[in-house]
């Protein structure tokens, strides 16, 4: 197994250029908890803009520096600790720094997909360069994501994110087909997020643990708390898209049903009403009317039927599966940090 190459020193060339910006700080209980992680995590953003190099390239620095929470390259340094950390650590740096290419690529995607204008409030890329330029920037970041993996040599690592790539898109179809389907279930709503989002994050933490040499059964346990977490992030943001402070998300709320997607708190609230109070909520959703006053009307309806709070019950249910996964014991190193992590992800505003 061959060791990764750490980070090339920059040439005298390259230290004449403007530097990238750095990204911006996450909120202070973020940046506390990640505090034990943020020497690797700078090592990570100077991978990333290493990566960025390229004036291809250099058009998505922004959305590596616009201020997202780099949870994924964050968990796969924590993952790492409960393995041979100091002996892995240039290999755990590409790996997370594969990871945060890999998933700006699907952002890039989702965006051009939802047609979204904002994101962490910047313009999207497809908004800023064009929609060619867009899908073939998130081909480009996918490309140079696995010519990273590929430096690792370890043909395990490529299969595995082969498959959440495959998995991603995926989602991404299904919750494309599911649209404007008031009888979206439970099931199939978890089935889109468990693909479309829990399945880098559960990675991360899964192949972080393996190419740090951790056992196969803390690895395991650890790719469950990515997995359980995951799902529990993403009903948390579709919580926050329908009661969260617009400054906050970063984004316009009501986003996802104003295009037709059902999030879990509208699944609960269609749950709850009467065959003909749900035809008559959700005619212009059927219809693909989605005005604001409509919007705005079905978010009353499900904060006031307590759709949202059951959602956010459901997210915390998620949370006691994950921070049981890595309960105390077997291997897991700073135990405490994913306790802390687990806790920020559904009491967070953003």
């Amino acid at each position: 197994m061959k060791t990764a190459v750490a980070p090339r020193r920059r040439t005298a060339r390259q230290a004449a250029r403007p530097a990238p910006p750095r990204p911006s700080p996450t909120d202070d209980r973020l940046a506390q908890i990640l505090a034990p992680l943020q020497e690797d995590l700078d090592a990570v953003t100077d991978r990333l803009l290493e990566c960025l190099q390229n004036p291809v390239a250099r058009m998505a620095t922004y959305l590596i520096t616009a201020g997202g929470k780099r949870l994924r390259p964050a968990l796969v340094l924590l993952a790492g600790r409960s393995g041979e950390y100091r002996k892995r650590r240039a290999a755990l740096i590409d790996l997370a720094t594969a990871v945060e290419l890999i998933h700006t690529a699907t952002l890039i995607h989702d965006d051009i997909i939802d047609e979204s204008l904002l994101r962490r409030r910047q313009p999207t890329f497809h908004a800023r360069f064009g929609t060619e330029r867009a899908v073939l920037m998130g081909d480009y970041l996918y490309a140079t994501a696995f010519s990273i993996l590929a430096g690792l040599q370890e043909p395990a690592l490529m299969g595995t994110m082969a498959e959440v790539c495959q998995q991603l898109s995926r989602g991404e179809f299904l919750e494309v087909d599911s649209r404007y389907n008031v009888e979206l279930t439970e099931a199939q709503y978890l089935r889109i997020v468990e693909d479309k989002t829990a399945s880098l994050i559960a990675a991360c933490c899964r192949l972080g643990a393996q190419v740090a040499g951790a056992k196969p059964e803390t690895a395991e346990r650890i790719g469950q708390f990515g997995l359980r977490f995951g799902i529990a992030f993403q009903i948390m943001d579709d919580c926050l898209d329908l009661v969260g402070e617009e400054q906050a998300v970063g984004k316009p709320l009501l986003s996802d049903l104003e295009k037709g997607s059902l999030s879990l708190p509208m699944i609960y609230l269609a749950r709850s009403l009467t065959a003909p109070e749900r035809d008559r909520l959700f005619a212009p959703l059927r219809a693909k009317r989605m005005t604001r006053g409509f919007l705005a009307r079905v978010a009353a309806a499900a904060r006031r039927s307590g759709a949202v709070t059951q959602a956010m019950q459901a997210a915390e249910s998620q949370i006691q599966l994950a921070t049981e996964a890595v309960a105390a014991g077997d291997g897991i190193m700073l135990p405490t940090t994913y306790l802390q992590l687990a806790r920020y992800t559904i009491e967070r505003k953003r």
